[in-house]
């Protein structure tokens, strides 16, 4: 750390240093400016000095005469931007020089318009760069242009030059008045110092009590020596205060710090002046302090805007809250309370996460089977009303009504089955969990499936020589499997082609399931895995689907802390990739 002599003195510098930054790009502005003032003087003079001339012939004469008033080159263009005369290029080209040559380099077509054109352009003919400067003028009532060059290597020379002047004399400056600045702070600040030296101490905690200041030798009408004393009289009641507030303090965090409710108190520029272990345990924050930090931090807006308008309504304002913990989605009811005279609010987090996951738990069960049960119920309603009002019915309409009664409630059977299996997965334990060995069980997947499909073609393809083996439930990652190998078969035209595909990475296991089938549109790939979710509603009713599988599957991977992906194409099939970690996790936690 810098001390204040130190600081000012820096300080200063600074201000010197940017000031002659700032000044720098002006010098090779204002060396600009003079050429081309110097440009466009000489180049009026010459003006001057050949306008007069009665005609064409005798105004380049004239120009010839004006050598020492002359530019590296130079050159007069008629009003039909032919050029009268040059003095290089008529003497480069010789007999191929042309006074019927139409020039429209951009500083004459400028001095034509506006009556003075500066351009910085490369010759080719003379092989350098030039600063062309080309000025208008009334010859007999036409307009006229004198252009001159003056070569660029030149103006670059007395810009740097000057530049080099410039920050020479800086320098020299800076260096005087730097030493003269050191001196004077140095004594004014010697007072300053010996203050800072005396509390210092007690700012790096060697001591617990402020000390009394002592300046030595200095007047006691000093304006020093009277803040010293001001801070000592101070320092005494400053810290019969401290150990008031301290104690105070220690009492309330250790009652706050007892509390499983989630505490964190804002100022009213929306700083955090208090926050308790259980708020970054709850928000899923590292433990690091908080205290002086802007709320934004927390990343939590919700919360933010129920701070800020508490404060602006003057009472107290609740809401929920969505959040992850560890993976795991939580619910949080917040309570957002002003503080008086407006010194910021106080914000409470309770974890409501049982109550509301309970409640989501019974609403979307009971939302979701009672749609799904509805049909099949009004279906076997409608055919036992007709049996029972016309028994007089013929035997092969009975006979088709009761295998459609049967089919409902078969539907009705698969349907409270899936629902119990996703029920079951939700609260699977992670004593569940042993090594599963995908190359010895992947026969037994085909197997299964060629039992319900006896035409499907299964392949089995085996990327990796070593067995691939993870830790998981056995019997959920057959089901999933199997899931999704028997929808290849259902949704492929007979006989159904799938390939199972087992791989492995150092950290994951990868399943698999490609068939050759109708494909998934692109819109319904997105939420092909929500639950009761059905691309053709129809074609899934006559197969029998619940709409639950897929879903049934994304549950048994996310159990496993895995994911999975799919690929399809409408008319040529549908990939679904499994990847699941090698590495065992606790699933209470999922």
């Amino acid at each position: 750390m810098f001390s204040f002599r130190q600081k000012i003195f820096i300080s200063y510098l600074a201000v010197f240093l940017v000031f002659i930054v700032l000044m720098f790009p002006f010098v090779t502005s204002w060396v600009h400016r003079i050429i081309f003032q110097a440009m466009d003087d000489r180049t009026s003079e010459i003006i001057a000095n050949i306008k007069e001339a009665p005609n064409n012939e005798a105004l380049v004469r004239r120009l010839k005469d004006q050598k020492s008033l002359m530019f590296f080159r130079s050159s007069v263009i008629s009003d039909e931007r032919k050029v009268l005369y040059d003095s290089h290029t008529k003497r480069v080209l010789g007999p191929k020089f042309s006074q019927n040559y139409v020039v429209d380099h951009p500083e004459v077509l400028q001095a034509f318009q506006e009556g003075i054109g500066y351009h910085e352009d490369y010759s080719q003919l003379l092989n350098q760069k030039f600063s062309y400067f080309a000025k208008a003028f009334d010859f007999h009532g036409q307009t006229y242009v004198l252009r001159t060059a003056f070569p660029h290597q030149y103006v670059t020379e007395i810009t740097h030059d000057f530049e080099m002047g410039f920050l020479g004399f800086a320098t020299v400056i800076l260096l005087m008045f730097s030493l003269m600045t050191w001196f004077v702070i140095h004594h004014l600040t010697k007072p300053i110092q010996q203050i800072i030296n005396a509390v210092k101490p007690y700012q790096e905690g060697a001591q617990h009590v402020l000390p009394e200041i002592h300046l030595g030798n200095a007047n006691a009408s000093d304006d020093f020596s009277k803040l010293a004393f001001t801070l000592n009289s101070l320092s005494a009641k400053i810290q019969n205060h401290i150990d008031t507030i301290t104690k105070e303090r220690n009492e309330k965090e250790s009652i706050l710090e007892s509390l499983v409710e989630g505490v964190i108190a804002v100022d009213g520029n929306m700083h955090i002046t208090y926050s308790n272990h259980m708020v970054t345990k709850l928000i899923n924050l590292p433990s690091n302090s908080l205290i002086g930090e802007d709320f934004s931090v927390l990343h939590q807006e919700n919360c933010r805007n129920l701070l800020q308008r508490c404060q602006e309504e003057e009472k107290p304002l609740t809401d929920t809250l969505e959040a992850y913990l560890d993976g795991k989605k939580i619910y949080l009811d917040i309570v957002a309370a002003p503080q008086k005279n407006d010194a910021g609010a106080i914000l409470v987090l309770q974890d409501k996460t049982a109550h509301y996951k309970l409640f989501e738990m019974r609403r979307d069960f009971i939302a979701n089977a009672s749609h799904e049960l509805k049909t099949p119920i009004t279906v076997i309603r409608g055919f036992a009303e007709a049996l029972h009002d016309n028994p007089g019915l013929p035997r092969e309409t009975q006979e088709e009504i009761t295998s459609k009664i049967v089919r409902s409630c078969n539907r009705m059977t698969t349907l409270i089955k899936d629902l119990l299996t996703l029920a079951d997965i939700e609260n699977i334990p992670s004593s569940r969990l042993s090594e599963c060995n995908l190359h010895d069980v992947s026969e037994h997947y085909a197997y299964m499936v060629r039992e319900a499909y006896p035409d499907a073609q299964i392949f089995i393809e085996k990327r990796q020589e070593n067995d691939v083996v993870l830790i998981a439930d056995a019997d959920l990652l057959e089901l999933a499997i199997v899931n999704l190998m028997e929808n290849a078969a259902k949704y492929s035209t007979r006989p159904a082609h799938i390939r199972l595909i087992i791989d492995e990475t150092p950290e994951e296991a990868i399943v698999q399931v490609a068939d050759k089938g109708i494909g998934i549109p692109a819109a319904d790939q997105e939420h092909i895995f929500d639950r009761f979710y059905t691309v053709d509603k129809a074609h899934s009713k006559k197969m029998g689907g619940s709409g639950l599988g897929l879903s049934i599957v994304k549950t048994i991977v996310d159990k496993h802390f895995g994911t999975i992906s799919l690929q399809s194409e409408l008319g040529k099939g549908t990939t679904f990739t499994i990847r699941i970690p090698k590495q065992k996790k606790d699933m209470d936690n999922a």
